[in-house]
């Protein structure tokens, strides 16, 4: 399933949605409170329960996993993770704090740890007698980096775009790729650069500061902005992706090529054209032409009429 909110207006609120903790492999145990506030009229029950979770798609989906997989036991956390109880009640306006801890045991191995703390809300009847009947599961999520041993690293797979002949790309969809063994932040700028090398548009890669998780890819979509109001040249445009990663400041480079040759631009050149040349060959008629156009003042003649008899 995939992570809710961690709001909802007038229901339950779990804080916060995301916790990040890094742990060197001689630290002890590392803990948080997880704060749960009611927001409704009633009482309400929440079951608390640690999970793990990966990557559901492309898109960054959060997959919650109901039993262990060949990722979620090299990256897993909810093993690691431990909760000072497993079921809370609210009152109606009641917050509560729960104590979440970390557990760093040698088998923690150094890398990214992903884990999830989901609280199931149970309907439970209300001191008025009415039954508040609320389904919702709540997410709150859990990164740990455990140091010692993490390699981070960024790869971009592929680079697509909107653009053809026609008119320019006003989007590009990149899919990163993390080879490494912990979660990463993708950066950078993307640029269309005209055949003259002047870039004509840019976008900002990651602007949400989405995550790729290890060993997963993730598609980001990047909305590209005119930079000028330059005429638009014919030819061979390039597209030019820096990117890198949260912890470096080095830049990686790769460069696509498309054509372009904005058809409707130059079909309203080409009509112009015509347009002023035939203009020009008005103005340059010889005088026999313009003679020839122009009409006859003499008067025409009047033809007599012969009568003819007849016996």
């Amino acid at each position: 399933m995939a992570a809710t909110n961690r709001n909802t207006p007038g229901g339950i609120s779990l804080e916060p949605f995301l916790k990040q903790i890094s742990i060197a492999p001689t630290d002890v145990d590392q803990t948080f409170e997880l704060k749960l506030t009611n927001r409704t009229t009633g009482l309400q029950e929440l079951d608390l329960k640690t999970q793990d979770f990966g990557s559901l798609n492309d898109t960054g989906g959060i997959l919650l996993e109901g039993s262990p997989t060949s990722y979620t036991e090299k990256y897993g956390l909810a093993s690691w993770l431990s909760l000072e109880t497993d079921t809370v009640v609210l009152q109606p306006g009641e917050t509560r704090s729960v104590e979440v801890t970390v557990n760093n045991r040698p088998d923690l191995r150094p890398g990214g740890h992903y884990g999830a703390i989901a609280a199931t809300v149970n309907s439970l009847t209300d001191q008025s007698g009415n039954r508040v009947v609320i389904n919702q599961e709540l997410l709150s999520l859990v990164f740990v980096d455990k140091t010692g041993g993490e390699h981070y690293d960024l790869k971009l797979n592929s680079a697509e775009n909107n653009g053809n002949w026609f008119h320019y790309p006003t989007t590009v969809k990149l899919r990163f790729q993390n080879p490494g063994n912990v979660h990463v932040i993708p950066r950078g700028l993307v640029k269309l650069k005209s055949p003259s090398g002047t870039v004509v548009a840019q976008g900002i890669i990651n602007s949400e500061s989405a995550y790729v998780l290890p060993e997963t890819f993730r598609e980001i979509y990047v909305p590209l902005t005119k930079t000028g109001s330059a005429l638009p040249l014919p030819g061979l445009y390039s597209l030019e992706v820096d990117y890198r990663y949260d912890q470096i400041s080095r830049y990686a480079v790769k460069t696509y090529h498309l054509r372009f040759i904005d058809l409707g631009l130059y079909l309203i050149i080409i009509v112009l054209i015509g347009l002023g040349f035939v203009a020009w060959k008005r103005k340059r008629k010889t005088p026999t032409e313009k003679l020839a156009e122009k009409p006859s003042k003499k008067p025409a003649k009047k033809v007599a009429k012969k009568s003819i008899k007849t016996d």
